[in-house]
């Protein structure tokens, strides 16, 4: 199956690294243009370095719904954005009675909030156009839930609300509107990562890895090309019959 997203602009939020920059790299190489937004200018050019005159970059603190808001306005007045990929996201693991209630609000700001916003932002284009892909990288954990991630939890478990909801509005204007939700996904390479990725946080011994690859029956964790090639289908014609669902890509770590 030949994915052709020639002539159409993506806009990839936390695309600089890790997932995001999976997902950024290989809707280039299905034709798209795309715009990375991302708070780490440096990762995000280094990405954009692998796919010259494909990609672009722009600077936003997606945590800081006032600078959401202006790039909503900003890409809203000034590009065609066809397809919006609401990948930027982190959690910080801790149970929640000791969680600071500043991380929560963070989490809450960045998973849920930047989401709701930047894609409110974008939609009166779609529908003025008639058309538009709408896919938001959720979670495992906000499906099932996970022990040391509530806040997080409950923020992609939004992302999935927003994903069935908003499908119902804006089916008849030629819009999609999905999500997908990964497990455990680590980046290949150490060139993957950037200083605000949250991987740079993680710390797992060879040990903890092979118990956690146990789990999965395809035998190891995803990365980013396993997301990557789901939104690229998503983003295509050939899924323009597919909509607010929530697609598990997770090694049959889940298999609900």
């Amino acid at each position: 199956m030949l994915i052709d997203l020639q002539q159409r602009l993506a806009v990839v939020t936390g695309g600089a690294s890790n997932i995001g920059r999976g997902i950024s790299l290989q809707l280039a190489d299905s034709g798209a243009q795309v715009l990375i937004i991302d708070k780490d200018l440096v990762q995000a050019q280094c990405t954009a370095d692998l796919r010259p005159g494909k990609i672009r970059v722009m600077a936003c603190d997606l945590s800081d719904p006032l600078q959401v808001q202006t790039l909503g306005q900003r890409l809203a007045e000034n590009e065609v954005v066809d397809i919006l990929v609401n990948n930027a996201g982190w959690v910080a693991s801790e149970y929640f009675e000791k969680k600071d209630l500043a991380e929560i609000d963070f989490e809450i700001r960045l998973n849920l909030i930047a989401p709701l916003l930047l894609t409110r932002m974008l939609v009166p284009g779609m529908i003025a156009r008639k058309r538009g892909r709408i896919i938001s990288v959720a979670s495992e954990a906000g499906r099932t839930g996970q022990r040391t991630q509530v806040a997080y939890s409950a923020a992609k478990a939004g992302v999935m609300g927003m994903t069935r909801s908003l499908s119902h509005e804006v089916g008849r204007y030629g819009i999609t509107v999905n999500a997908i939700a990964p497990a455990m996904t680590l980046p290949e390479s150490s060139e993957d990562v950037g200083v605000g990725s949250m991987q740079t946080q993680r710390n797992r011994s060879p040990e903890m890895m092979a118990k956690i690859v146990k789990a999965y029956p395809m035998g190891r964790v995803g990365h980013p090309p396993d997301i990557a090639a789901a939104v690229v289908f998503l983003a295509s014609d050939q899924a323009g019959f597919i909509t607010g669902q929530t697609l598990p890509v997770n090694g049959g770590f889940i298999t609900t």
